[in-house]
């Protein structure tokens, strides 16, 4: 699954209004989630933009990110998020 995200991000990283991205590992703690990926992006329309070229692209490789998400158990937590302003 790894393989996949990476894939995914790389395929962001091209896309108009990318600003940046991090894929993180938990290394310690009794956090819940082992791995985190963040990706900035310019604006909400810049986001409703590249939904559909990442569909398409994982549809052309026939992964089903729920479908396998599902099939491991994995616990994901999937929302959009905004900057706060620096204080």
């Amino acid at each position: 699954m790894i393989g996949k995200v990476r894939m995914t991000h790389e395929l962001l990283r091209q896309q108009s209004g990318f600003v940046q991205d991090f894929l993180l590992e938990q290394f310690s703690g009794p956090g819940e989630f082992n791995l985190v990926t963040i990706v900035e992006w310019e604006s909400q329309a810049a986001v409703d933009k590249v939904v559909p070229i990442v569909k398409a692209a994982h549809e052309r490789i026939a992964f089903s990110p729920q479908e396998t998400i599902a099939r491991l158990g994995v616990r994901a937590d999937i929302a959009n998020y905004q900057r706060l302003p620096e204080l």
